[in-house]
């Protein structure tokens, strides 16, 4: 059976990738055709006043307010959709609007912002309890596009070996790393690679500092680092979930929520390195301490971490995809 999906990005690539996670959970069940709109303010210089107007019209949502909502964005055709999906509080407004004046399911994620309810929605998907109403689905992890299966493949169909995945970061979310602690990581990287003989991958990303990226690419040229990838040297064409697939172990840098639930989603043995400047927020905190009580991940400081092999959570992961799946299905009636 075929169903036609429809996703409304807001342009953050992490936000989107959510969204195609939940198409790749249904591609499980069904046949997925899929659109994808980046929704559009029609005054593009009042996108921000609109974005609060449009969250303030939610409250009490009813025809009238819904369709205030929808004639603030660039018209979404919606025909013969049959479900809407949605990440980010920008893109919460269009997506409960247009569910309530066309009657298509809708499954949001993210935390909600102002008026936003999770009964404007089928599911309003997050990693924290914000509603005691059935719509707010709670998940372990932030739903994105890896799964241990969709890894493996990956990795076997680009032939890999095993090696040592370093997700680099850097400043975002409180989370602040010193020239000292780029030195440490790259001294134990090349200790690592030195003791246990296992090549090594390193991902920068657009967080990593240009100057940390030059430094980590000069200092690590003299071992086999063939399959890393470097954000700012134009490496942004490669693939990440072979690379997830063919890992060994992952470190990543705890600055990145999306980094973090990506790598645990390869079920891959996961260790978080936290420098010693935090200041994040309450709620990332307890999505953090949160992944370390399910022992998702192992959480080591980015001064002196080590390549402790643990278990990995394939099964664990797979069980909580398809429980996640299930709920969804429930949801939209399908």
């Amino acid at each position: 059976m075929k169903k036609r999906v429809l996703i409304i990005s807001d342009g953050i690539p992490g936000h989107v990738n959510q969204s195609r996670g939940i198409v790749n959970l249904l591609k499980k069940k069904f046949e997925v055709f899929k659109i994808e709109i980046e929704l559009e303010p029609k005054i593009r210089f009042l996108r921000s006043p609109i974005n609060i107007i449009a969250r303030t019209f939610c409250k009490g949502m009813n025809k009238y307010s819904a369709r205030i909502i929808i004639n603030l964005f660039k018209e979404i055709a919606v025909k013969d959709c049959d479900l809407i999906i949605a990440a980010g509080g920008n893109t919460a407004p269009i997506a409960a609007a247009l569910k309530h004046n066309y009657n298509i399911p809708s499954v949001q994620l993210g935390s909600p912002r102002g008026s936003i309810h999770s009964s404007l929605f089928n599911a309003l998907i997050t990693v924290e309890k914000y509603f005691n109403h059935h719509t707010n689905v709670v998940t372990d992890i932030t739903p994105n596009l890896y799964s241990p299966k969709i890894c493996l493949f990956a990795a076997k169909e680009k032939n890999l070996s095993g090696h040592l995945l370093f997700l680099i970061g850097g400043k975002g979310i409180g989370y602040s790393y010193s020239e000292s602690e780029w030195e440490s990581l790259i001294s134990n990287i090349l200790s690592i690679n030195e003791t246990t003989g296992i090549p090594i991958s390193i991902v920068t990303s657009r967080r990593t500092d240009p100057s940390i990226e030059k430094k980590l690419k000069n200092k690590l040229s003299e071992i086999n680092v063939g399959y890393s990838a470097w954000f700012h040297s134009g490496d942004k064409d490669f693939n990440l979930e072979a690379l997830l697939g063919s890992a060994k172990k992952i470190f990543v840098t705890e600055d990145s929520a999306m980094m973090i639930s990506e790598s645990i989603s390869s079920g891959k043995p996961v260790s978080t390195l936290y420098p010693s400047s935090i200041n994040s927020p309450t709620r990332y905190r307890k999505h953090i301490q949160k992944y370390e009580e399910l022992k998702y991940i192992i959480r080591q400081s980015i001064k002196s971490f080590s390549a402790e092999f643990t278990n990995d959570a394939v099964r664990r992961i797979e069980m909580q995809h398809n429980e996640l799946l299930k709920t969804i299905l429930l949801k939209v009636n399908w």
